[in-house]
Formats: structure tokens, C-alpha cells, sequence
């Protein structure tokens, strides 16, 4: 290549680079002063002025949906439930006035002994309670533990949306720890009553009530969420204990102190059970809480409604546990069931068959294990409900039906102005029902409220033994023991409850 064509390229190459640069400067310029923007990133593509979001329109219509999944997510199963039991639980205040009695002495024979020198001082004391419930029939019917409103002098009902009403205590029983209040209200929301009969271990289960109700001042009630940890649990009693809670209900749900008598809820929203109590030891929810199965509730619920107490059947029937050494000797395989001890005359049993030394091993379609399966189902047993019976008797096995009666009780007339109690003779019948082989005495068959043997604590089932130290041996014994105690003059009872002799100390 020559010089002239070498110097020509040059000038060339020299052109074009210098139109590069100044292309770039004239870009760079443009951008500073703002009138020339670069193509959306990938970084943009996100925002809604420049982003994919604003070219793309589809996008916006399709975020909307997912809003409404997440929100359908929310209100899941356990939420439902939640509310549609929620307006049907209240909260339960419950005050109590009780006689405190003071001696300024001490004494190692107990406070009667200086009682026969000085008068003790007497003062009454307020005490505080509360817990919850749950309506379960539009016209204000409550259903609660007994151990919530037992004793209660004063009872306040608190719907969630702050009403408040007067309760009073309908019926009460102490042994299956449930009562009924009722309040002066109609159209009220109230509860599905569900089926505890077939629970699922591990299904959820909702306790819905008003813990430390007495901390916050608000009556909506709370929300714990758990499982049905298992079922038919029997719960061992402790000494001078009168609850006999049995096939009971676990859960993990957290039950505190208030919620006593609120319900516990599947996940259909109805009702299973009644929370109850917890194991604790450390006063608090360990996940270990109970509830009574809402059936066994059912059964009770019109004795308690109708006479304001449980009216025990008669059944006539006395048995005991199965051993080992007696299936021996009945020619038996294996130690199941109970074997009649007694059968009391013109019962119900002795009309269904049944003899002693009879095994029942089976009775409502329910396997008979041991004694606890049996008293379970005498005290649930009702009038004139028919009860499968099958048990063995010379190596056959026998079917029967077996119809409970009204319980016969000769109830004889006491002076209600001075005690406000009605007593009966300890006849046969009534003895086996007590399970007690001691027939003298008298038992209490009501008791009024507001009597001053109500407040001293007496309640219906106890035997009275003594009065002053002097034996009861039947009813008419009883009243003329109790005309000869003076109008102002303090009575002394020697009572005996479910096996177990305390004093009680009343003035008429």
C-alpha cells in the first residue's frame, strides 16, 4: 500500500472514532438531563409504573384470587367452629356466704367442746367464685359443673355481648359434677349438642370458655385449639372426694381456672363435653384437661331440669368384683365381669332372672370389666329404659331384659321450718343404692334452700346417725329426737356420706 491510501484509511478510522465519541457524550448528556430514559430492567420489572405488572394487565386480575385464597385459608375449620358456639357461652360470677365460727380458745377435743361454756363468735365471709357455661336452650337453660354454682349465693350470667342476668340453680348434682342454671331470657343463641359416643383420637378439639375471667373485664369469651388426646378415661378418687368422674375426655387444649363448665367442641362446631378440671402441678395448663362426654350429660339433663336432682333407678341388685380364685371355682377362663352377691326381693333384677352367683358380663351393650363398669351403669340407668342383660350361669350363657323402677323410699314428714330437710327410712332398696348394709338412721331425700341445713352443708343422700349424741335408728326415732332440741339450741349430726362420718354443727 502506498503512502497517499495509508494516510486516507487513517483519516477514515479518525472520522469514524471521533463519531463514536461523540455519539456516546451526546447519550450521556441526554440521560442527565433527563430527557432520554433507558429500557425497563429486570429489576423494574416488579413496579407497577415501569414493571411487568403495568404491560402486562392479565397479572393484575390474577392477584386478586390469591388475596381471597389466603383470606378463605384464614377462616378455616377450627375458626367456624369457634364462632358459631362462641355467642352460646357465658361467663359465670358466683359469690357464696359463709358462717366462719371462732373460738378465742384452743382446744385438742375440737371447737364443741368449748361451745358448751362460751358462744364462738360468728361472722359471715363473702367468697368469690366464677367459671362458664354454655345455653343450651333458647329460653336462658345453662348447662355447667356443679362445682362451679354449688353453695352459691349470689349468681351472675354474662352473655359476650355484656347482658347480664340473675341466674338461679335449676338442678345440681355433685357426683357426675354438672348443674343447670336458669336465666329470665328468650330467643337466646344456644349450642348443638353433638355426639361424644364417637370421638376420634387426635381429632381437634376446641375449649371455649372465660379463663381468669375475674383479671379482664370482658366477657367474649377465648379460644384454645388441641386434640382429643383419648377417651373413656376413669379418673381414680381422692379421699372425701364427691365427684365420680368416669369415661372421661382428654385433651391438650389449654384449660385454666374459669373455664369450668364451658364447652368442648369438635370441629363442626358442636359441643362433646363439659371442661372439668385439669392435672397440674403447677397450678396451670400442663395439656393434660378433662371434660365429661356431652351423652352422659344428655342422660341426666330432664332429672335435673324436672326435680332438680338425679332420681336413681332401682335396680335390687347387689354384686362384686371378679377374682381369679372365684372364676376358678366357677368353672370360668378368665376373671371378667361381676358376680352376683344379691338380689333383693320383687326387684327389678329378681323380675329380669337373675340369681346369685350369676356373672354379668354384659349389660346395655356395654362389656362389664369390673365393679366401675357396673355402678357406671346403675347410676345412669333411667326409668323403664330396658337394659340388655348377658350373663353366665352354669357355664351357658344367658340373655335377659332388665327394666329399672322408681326407687320405693317410705318418705316420712319432718318439721321443715326448724332443719328445711325431708328424710327417709333406710329401707332395703333404698340401702343398696346407698351401698351401705346399716339400715339405721335416717337419709336426707331433700333438702330446701336457704335452710340452715342448707347452709350447714347437707345435702341429698347423707344419713344422718346421731343428733346430740343421741342414735337415730329410723325416721320416727328421728323426729322424736329432734322435738325434744329446744328452739335456740345448736344441733350436733353425726352424718355419714358415701362412707365417710363427719359432725355438723347447725342452729335451728
Amino acid at each position: 500500500m502506498c503512502s497517499s491510501e495509508i494516510r486516507k484509511t487513517r483519516s477514515i478510522f479518525g472520522s469514524i472514532l471521533f463519531g463514536v465519541i461523540a455519539g456516546a457524550a451526546l447519550v450521556i448528556l441526554l440521560l442527565v438531563l433527563g430527557v432520554w430514559h433507558l429500557p425497563p430492567s429486570t429489576a423494574d420489572k416488579g413496579t407497577p409504573e415501569t414493571g411487568l405488572v403495568a404491560s402486562n394487565p392479565n397479572l393484575v386480575q390474577t392477584a386478586a384470587p390469591v388475596q381471597e385464597q389466603i383470606t378463605d385459608s384464614r377462616h378455616n375449620a377450627i375458626v367456624q367452629a369457634a364462632q358459631k358456639v362462641e355467642p352460646a357461652v357465658v361467663s359465670i360470677s358466683v359469690v357464696q356466704v359463709r358462717v366462719v365460727r371462732e373460738q378465742p380458745f384452743f382446744s385438742p377435743f375440737g371447737d364443741e367442746f368449748w361451745d358448751q361454756f362460751f358462744r364462738p363468735r360468728e361472722y359471715k365471709q363473702k367468697v368469690y367464685g366464677i367459671g362458664s357455661g354454655v345455653i343450651i336452650n333458647p329460653d336462658g337453660y345453662v348447662l355447667t359443673n356443679a362445682h362451679v354454682v354449688a353453695g352459691a349465693d349470689q349468681l351472675k350470667v354474662t352473655l359476650p355481648g355484656g347482658q347480664e342476668y340473675e341466674g338461679k340453680v335449676l338442678g345440681l348434682d355433685e357426683a357426675s359434677d354438672l348443674a343447670v342454671v336458669k336465666i329470665d331470657a328468650q330467643n337466646l343463641p344456644s349450642a348443638v349438642l353433638g355426639n361424644s359416643d364417637d370421638l376420634i383420637i387426635g381429632e381437634w378439639a376446641i375449649a371455649i370458655g372465660n379463663p381468669f375471667g375475674y383479671l379482664l373485664d370482658d366477657p367474649n369469651p377465648t379460644v384454645t385449639v388441641g386434640v382429643v388426646s383419648a377417651v373413656n378415661r376413669d379418673i381414680k378418687r381422692e379421699r372425701g372426694q364427691v365427684q365420680i368422674y368416669r369415661k372421661m375426655i382428654q385433651t391438650d387444649a389449654a384449660i385454666n381456672p374459669g373455664n369450668s363448665g364451658g364447652p368442648l367442641v369438635n370441629a363442626y362446631g358442636d359441643v362433646i363435653g363439659i371442661n372439668s378440671f385439669i392435672f397440674t402441678t403447677s397450678q396451670g395448663s400442663e395439656g393434660i384437661g378433662f371434660a365429661i362426654p356431652i351423652n352422659r350429660a344428655k342422660i341426666l339433663l330432664s332429672d335435673l331440669i324436672e326435680h332438680g336432682r338425679i332420681i336413681p333407678a332401682w335396680i335390687g341388685l347387689r354384686v362384686q368384683e371378679m377374682n381369679p380364685i372365684l372364676a376358678q371355682s366357677l368353672n370360668l377362663d378368665k376373671a371378667e365381669g361381676v358376680i352376683v352377691s344379691d338380689v333383693e326381693k320383687d326387684s327389678p333384677a329378681q323380675k329380669a332372672g337373675l340369681k346369685i352367683k350369676d356373672v354379668i358380663v354384659e349389660a346395655d351393650g356395654q362389656r362389664m370389666r369390673n365393679l366401675s363398669d357396673w355402678e357406671d351403669l346403675a347410676y345412669f340407668a333411667r326409668e323403664k329404659q330396658s337394659l340388655e342383660i348377658t350373663f353366665l350361669r352354669d357355664g351357658r350363657s344367658i340373655s335377659t331384659k332388665l327394666v329399672p323402677e322408681p326407687l320405693p323410699a317410705q318418705t316420712s314428714s319432718t318439721s321443715r321450718d326448724r332443719l328445711g330437710i325431708t328424710v327417709a327410712g333406710i329401707s332395703s332398696a333404698i340401702a343398696y343404692q346407698l351401698g351401705t348394709n346399716d339400715r339405721r338412721g335416717v337419709v336426707v331425700a331433700g333438702v330446701d334452700d336457704g335452710g340452715v341445713a342448707y347452709q350447714a352443708g347437707l345435702q341429698v343422700g347423707d344419713i344422718i346417725r346421731q343428733i346430740n349424741d343421741q342414735r337415730v335408728d329410723d325416721a320416727a326415732d328421728y323426729e322424736s329426737l329432734l322435738k325434744k332440741v329446744k328452739e335456740k339450741d345448736r344441733l350436733v349430726l353425726l352424718v355419714e356420706r358415701q362412707g365417710s362420718l363427719y359432725f355438723v354443727s347447725l342452729q335451728p
